[in-house]
């Protein structure tokens, strides 16, 4: 296999810069478009089946060994209507070994200083044994479903190839793009790399009334990931999948975007307005989408009429640099083509580095968006192709949804407050170790290790209560009513926080500044010290996206940062989780359980 694309790769007239030649052909596979098992059609009553299978990523890529759901990256798209229960039967047919290599490199460069995981294969790095040990023992998680709590996908609840799991879920939900994935604990990172996402998509009538595209051609799901593939003895790309992280950066930041399953592919589109229902699954890259014609960006081209848990009030623009959307985000976009002449052709590019810190980079400049440091070789998401067609104009509706408003200010008034630390501690030898500490409010005259919070004159004391996955529950919200959480980024990375059950709202975006002492970050102690107020080095808006204001089941939280968010809890008592949705996070214990609770049981708790 020959190396076809040169350190510029021609896009219309000028040129897109990279430092690396890439060693696949960008733009050569028709994106693929998972098959569809609507809900309807079978009474409710579905059988999807965990296989091992093949799977080739890209025409010049050998066959890749896989785990899918039906065999298949991405999986089957499940659709379903609104009310309408459905009844999964997740079959574990899993054989084999986990099909891919999971290796941290013995260095963060190369003898070139090229950061190696910008290039495929182990990069001197050693297979470990343990990962290369897993045999399939998985559990499924319908992401943004609100599941009881036995159906939700609980991390330790995970069934062994041949152990098949019925799961239940009602369906009583606005329309919303949802996705399927594994979350086994501790081996999410491995088993959704080896290909177990799929995408759900709820239908209701409210929507239809719109006239928005349903279906192919007009309605196109986008699952976006990163991968990367081994090499063999002559340097030739082999198709195994491998997972790689280095002493530097303990998440897998693979070279190469996949979307639905191929490796950099094109659509061609007629001269229509299609809807694309777009999924970051990767583990922990952030994408900042650009649509770039001629080599000039055409943002405007595109609106944003939905989010994670479905339509927003009104139609948006894109934000001014592009679409960001980090791990688990969910975009429902309106792109036009109708204007376009045939053969006319467009380029989706990410410009976000990793690990994703909130920086800006000026969608004008996207064509130079490839970072070595930033561990962006290559940009190029996919491409459109116009081909022949008559053209059709379609007028957005100005109003989508009027099923969900603010949180009314009475309402949070007197709402319990929730606060959460997001914390990374070093460990001498190991990998650090992320975590969510869940903080109480002590006393002033308290003293120990305490977290300080200083909103101008006001002071606030909080002592960790709670740090790892297994330590005691602390959060028991209370079904139908409103709670504020703060989530309080003490780390230098932006973390995508996914809360199971039902959506929320954001509230605010504080920028904030602290300060951790010499040996403030303990195994379940922590001091720190906060201040409201921008950090004279953060170059962060900290402003609220248009297309965050709707309804969200995960959310972006800052360098110097505290998202507030409303939560209300209105369906399913029971035991559920929330946690950093970048998977090597999560499965390195940043995932802290809660448990909702019927008002009337409370005074019956211990």
């Amino acid at each position: 296999m020959d190396p076809q694309v040169t350190t510029a790769s021609a896009v219309r007239g000028q040129a897109l810069e990279q430092p690396l030649t890439a060693p696949l052909t960008p733009f050569v596979d028709a994106l693929p478009v998972p098959r569809r098992l609507i809900s309807a059609e079978h009474q409710g009553q579905l059988t999807v089946r965990i296989q091992t299978a093949m799977h080739r990523f890209h025409r010049d890529l050998p066959e890749s060994r896989i785990w899918g759901y039906d065999g298949t990256v991405p999986g089957t798209t499940i659709e379903a209507e609104r009310g309408k229960p459905v009844i999964v039967e997740w079959r574990n047919e899993l054989e084999g070994l986990l099909p891919v290599v999971e290796t941290v490199a013995s260095k963060h460069a190369d003898g070139d200083g090229v950061p190696v995981q910008c290039l495929p294969g182990l990069s001197g790095g050693t297979p470990d044994p343990r990962a290369g040990a897993l045999s399939g023992h998985t559990v499924v998680h319908l992401h943004g479903g609100l599941t009881p709590a036995s159906y939700d996908g609980w991390a330790e609840n995970l069934f062994a190839p041949g152990q098949p799991a019925i799961f239940h879920y009602p369906m009583n939900q606005r329309a919303a793009l949802l996705w399927y994935h594994d979350h086994v604990m501790g081996a999410t990172k491995f088993d959704v790399y080896a290909g177990l996402a799929g995408l759900w998509i709820i239908r209701d009538d409210g929507e239809r009334q719109l006239g928005l595209p349903e279906g192919p051609p007009f309605e196109v799901p986008l699952l976006i990931q990163d991968r990367n593939f081994n090499l063999d003895d002559r340097g030739r790309l082999t198709g195994q999948l491998v997972h790689k992280t280095d002493p530097d950066v303990m998440e897998a930041f693979a070279p190469f975007t996949v979307v639905n399953g191929k490796v950099w592919p094109i659509l061609e589109v007629r001269r229509a307005t299609y809807r694309f229902r777009v999924i970051n699954g990767s583990n922990a890259r952030t994408y900042r989408l650009v649509l770039l014609r001629d080599g000039d960006a055409e943002l405007e081209r595109a609106t944003q009429i939905g989010t994670d848990h479905g339509l927003l009030t009104a139609p948006v623009n894109l934000p001014s640099d592009g679409l960001v959307l980090a791990s688990a985000e969910r975009a429902d976009l309106l792109i036009d083509f109708s204007d376009l002449e045939p053969a006319s052709e467009l380029m989706l590019l990410n410009t976000a580095s990793a690990p994703f810190d909130g920086a800006a980079f000026p969608a004008a400049r996207a064509l130079e968006a490839a970072n070595l440091e930033g561990l962006l070789p290559f940009p190029q998401v996919m491409r459109f192709r116009v081909i022949p067609s008559p053209a059709a104009v379609r007028i957005i509706p100005t109003v989508l949804a009027s099923d969900y408003v603010p949180p009314p200010l009475e309402a949070l008034a007197d709402a319990p407050r929730r606060a959460i630390a997001l914390v990374e501690r070093e460990l001498e030898g190991q990998v650090n170790m992320l975590t969510m500490r869940e903080l109480r409010i002590v006393e002033n005259d308290d003293t120990g290790p305490l977290v300080t919070v200083t909103n101008g004159e006001r002071i606030t004391r909080y002592r960790a209560v709670a740090a790892h996955f297994e330590d005691v529950t602390t959060f028991f919200p209370m079904l139908g009513e409103f709670e504020v959480w703060q989530l309080i980024n003490l780390t230098g990375d932006t973390h995508p926080i996914h809360i199971h059950l039902d959506p929320f709202q954001i509230l605010a975006r504080h920028p904030m500044r602290y300060q951790i002492p010499d040996g403030g970050i303990e195994d379940l102690d922590i001091t720190a010290s906060v201040v409201i107020g921008r950090d004279p080095n953060d170059e962060l808006s900290h402003q609220i996206d248009d297309n965050e204001r709707g309804l969200k089941d995960t959310i972006r939280v800052n360098p110097n940062e505290i998202v507030e968010i409303a939560v209300r809890f209105t369906t399913y008592s029971g035991r559920y989780m929330y946690h950093c949705h970048i998977l090597e996070h999560e499965d390195r214990d940043m995932m802290r359980p809660f448990v909702t609770m019927a008002p009337e049981l409370m005074p019956f708790m211990a």
